[in-house]
Order: structure tokens, then C-alpha cells, then sequence
């Protein structure tokens, strides 16, 4: 905050704080360079320049640089009128369809239309009773009108119930899931969920009334194996679509690291650092809690991943492929030149399931393009099963989801539901 000069990644868009005494009478930054290749990005950076907001001197200009993508120009970005202002150029940004970002309104028609279901469910729940409860289905609608979705917040209040009831049950001990999983909220229609996914002719029976939920009290006692299995399925569920709920989207927690060479820091020593960088770029040991950097990589490593199935391959065809789940026995691999390289072992890195979907390069082509295409990426995912390997693309943690609403007519969700889509 010393210097003239800051260079930023794009971090810098969830606001920086400039703490200067005495605090300075205009804006604090003077000029921007930028890149952006949406318009939402473009407005996002450039608002972080000449920001007057409660500062008494608001009459002196800063300047700002924005690399826009070269078709920009071709669209006619050059017609810019600009003594137009803020108002022509906002209009002209509009008509460029190079800045479209149509997954966007693919994203909000999806699953992750659950990240504002989770507060307003919460909301409802705490005005349950009073005459401001109706406010929810209100600001609800408001929101579904803004970001074009076509569900109802019946709909949308059921998922997100079932999903919590998925997050309590996969906390709990097995004992504790036979003497609760009745009383817990978005528990018993958790349980409904399990059966249909898991036990189909047990379903009918259920939807046909033959059968009633209390039932399954008696199973859950005696069935050591149906109780395990609810417990991994709870398991499965909470961890793909806990992506959603993260700030940071990462698929695994950063890491803490030491730089005393000064390889990644300038100043301090310690940081936080994603694990997919650290990987890529730096060879690195462990040091008690804390991972310490020896030096940079000679050249970048590339990252893969091996997932052991214990099945046949035709079994991981029919039940893995092409869904939004959580893997097991799945591990991260670094290769350079082709060849596989030694990773030092990383407690993070051993999760026990690993959130996303893995697809067929070869009948996703053009999808995986246009995702890469918006900065989501897959990383080549080699199969290792009973009888044979083969390798595909998997793209984890809240890129799997993002996968589900391009391609949501071909994948499945965990428990075979429709995919919530426009």
C-alpha cells in the first residue's frame, strides 16, 4: 500500500482496502490497466478507478486501459461515441456479441440456483408465523425474473431442504443416524431420495403406499450395510454441491505455506496458497504443519488425475460417467515432459471423495471447447479398472456443476432427479 505502483491478479475484483492516515481527499487510484472478456468483468474492473464515493474532491480524472477480445473491434467497437459518456458506452458494450456471456444464463437456470435458496430458506424459517414470511416468495420471484429461471420456489425450498438433511446425516455417527435421521430437518425426504436412487422396486412400493417411511426405522436398526450405505450416499451428496456454497471454489482448501527464499513473497514468509499453483510451479517439501518451497519447478507440470475403480469398466460406464457425484480412491497427478514426477505427500491433497463429472473427450469435444472457452477447465482423468483403463476429462469440485448446465440434457444428478434447468 507503500508503493505506486500495484500489480494484481484478479483477485483485486472482490475490492482492495487502502488504509491511509490521513485518509486522502479523492479517489486512490489514479490509473488502470485491465483485461476483461465479458462485460461484466469489464464493469467490475474499471468501477475500481476513479471511485469519489464520500470523498470531498471529485473534479480530477483518472484513466483507465481495458484489453478487450480483438473481435471487439471487428463488432464495431471503434463506432464508440465518445462524448457519449458512461451511457454510450454502456450501450455499445451491449450490442458486441463477443462480450455475451450465455453460460451465465445457463448457471442461474441450473443447481446453483441453490445458492440463493440456502439464505432465503433460512429467512423463511426465521419469519415462519409472522406476516413478513410472504416477503420470501416475493423477493424469490424477484430474483427468478432477474436471472430468468423457469422453477418455483417450491421447487427450489424442497432441494434445498433435502440437500441440509444430506449435510446433517453425512456429519453424524452411524448411531447417531439410527436414532435421528427421522428428526432432522430435510432427513425423512433425504431418506425418500436414497430409496428411489438406491432400491427402485422399494420405491414403487413406497409411491404405491404398500409401503410407508416408518419401515425403513426397522432397516436402518438391523441393517448395518442400508445404514453405511445412506451414510455414503449423504456423504456423496453434500460433497458435490458444497462447491457452491465456497467463497473460494478451489476443490482443495489452500494450503499454508513457507517461502524463506522468497520465491512466491516479497515480505512475509507465510501465506496461503491453492495447491493447483503450488503444484504446477514450485517444488516444495513438508515441514511439520506447513509446506516449505525449495524452488521454482525448471517447467510448469502438467495435472491429472488416477481414479481406482473396483468394478469392471462396463460397471463405472453405466454408474459413474457422465453424472455429478464424488469419487473415491481418486488422486492427483504431476507429469512433466511425459513422464509421471514424484509428488510430495499432501494430507490436503488425500481426500477421501473428490466433487465433479468425468466425461468422453471425444463425444464432449465441442462442449469441453466451450467451456474452456469461459475459463472452466477439466484435467485428464485415467480410469483404472478390474479388467481394463482408460482415460477421460474431469472436471472437478463447482466445474462439474457449471459442466451440468451446458450439457444437462446428457448427464445425471446424483440421485438420477431431472436437472434443474430453464
Amino acid at each position: 500500500m507503500q508503493c505506486q505502483i500495484i500489480l494484481a491478479t484478479s483477485t483485486v475484483d472482490v475490492g482492495f482496502n487502502f488504509e491511509r492516515h490521513p485518509k486522502p481527499k479523492r479517489q486512490n487510484l489514479d490509473w488502470l490497466i485491465f483485461s476483461a472478456r465479458d462485460r461484466a468483468a469489464f464493469w467490475q474492473r474499471i468501477g475500481r478507478v476513479g471511485r469519489v464515493l464520500s470523498k470531498s474532491e471529485t473534479n480530477i480524472y483518472s484513466e483507465a486501459i481495458a484489453y478487450l477480445p480483438a473481435n471487439a473491434w471487428e463488432e464495431g467497437l471503434t463506432s464508440l461515441d465518445t462524448t457519449g459518456g458512461r451511457t454510450a458506452l454502456k450501450d455499445l458494450l451491449e450490442t458486441l456479441p463477443c462480450l455475451d456471456k450465455p453460460f451465465l444464463k445457463a448457471y442461474w437456470r441450473s443447481e446453483a440456483f441453490l445458492e440463493i435458496a440456502r439464505p432465503l430458506l433460512e429467512l423463511e424459517e426465521m419469519l415462519e408465523g409472522l406476516a413478513e414470511e410472504k416477503l420470501i416468495l416475493e423477493l424469490f420471484n424477484t430474483l427468478k425474473s432477474i436471472f430468468e429461471g423457469n422453477r418455483t420456489w417450491d421447487d427450489y425450498r424442497y432441494r434445498m431442504k433435502l440437500l441440509r438433511g444430506a449435510e446433517t446425516i453425512a456429519k453424524k455417527t452411524p448411531k447417531e443416524i439410527k436414532k435421528d435421521w427421522k428428526y432432522i430437518k430435510g432427513g425423512q425426504a433425504f431418506v425418500r431420495t436414497f430409496i428411489k436412487a438406491k432400491f427402485s422396486e422399494d420405491w414403487d412400493d413406497l409411491q404405491a403406499g404398500r409401503t410407508t417411511l416408518d419401515e425403513y426405522v426397522d432397516l436402518f436398526n438391523k441393517d448395518e450395510d442400508a445404514l453405511a450405505e445412506l451414510k455414503e450416499f449423504a456423504e456423496v451428496f453434500s460433497t458435490i454441491y458444497a462447491p457452491l456454497f465456497s467463497f473460494r471454489s478451489s476443490v482443495f482448501e489452500s494450503l499454508s505455506i513457507r517461502d524463506p527464499n522468497g520465491f512466491i513473497l516479497d515480505e512475509s514468509e507465510e501465506t496461503k496458497l491453492d495447491p493447483f499453483h503450488l503444484l504446477r510451479y514450485y517444488e516444495f517439501v513438508q515441514n511439520g504443519d506447513y509446506i516449505e518451497v525449495t524452488s521454482r519447478a525448471t517447467e510448469t507440470y502438467q495435472l491429472s488425475f488416477e481414479l481406482h475403480y473396483t468394478d469392471n469398466w462396463q460397471e463405472f460406464i453405466s454408474t459413474e460417467l457422465n453424472k455429478l457425484t464424488a469419487f473415491k480412491n481418486c488422486q492427483i497427478i504431476r507429469s512433466a515432459g511425459g513422464a509421471i514426477r514424484p509428488t510430495p505427500l499432501i494430507q490436503v491433497l488425500n481426500r477421501y471423495l473428490l466433487p465433479g463429472v468425468i466425461i468422453c473427450p471425444r463425444t464432449n469435444a465441442a462442449v469441453i471447447f466451450q467451456l474452456n472457452k469461459q475459463g472452466i477447465i477439466s484435467y485428464p482423468i485415467n480410469i483404472v479398472c478390474n479388467d481394463m483403463e482408460k482415460e477421460y476429462r474431469f472436471f472437478t469440485g463447482l466445474s462439474g456443476i457449471l459442466t451440468m448446465a451446458m450439457k444437462f440434457k446428457q448427464l445425471r444428478l446424483p440421485d438420477d432427479e431431472v436437472f434443474i434447468a430453464g
